[in-house]
């Protein structure tokens, strides 16, 4: 597992113009068109935290994004809010 403790680096590709997140991994694939390899979910952490991970993670789950780079399903980003 890698585990990167800055800002998640890539431009997320979220539900609606205002920034809601999608609310499950299927929905976001309907709606951008990307394969799972490209949805992250955003589960909230320990001490105030952000964590983006693989989209199978579901527990403290806030949503998921999209982005146009792949994920390996084994690389994290924590960042602090």
């Amino acid at each position: 597992m890698t585990i990167h403790y800055k800002d998640f680096p890539f431009e997320e590709i979220r539900d609606k113009p205002d920034g809601d997140y999608f609310l499950t991994a299927q929905e976001c694939h309907e709606r951008t068109g990307y394969g799972f390899e490209h949805i992250w979910s955003v589960t909230e952490g320990d001490d105030n935290e952000y964590v983006y991970g693989p989209s199978q993670h579901y527990i403290n789950k806030i949503g998921y994004v999209a982005t146009e780079e792949v994920h390996d399903n084994d690389t994290y980003y924590i960042e602090k809010f």
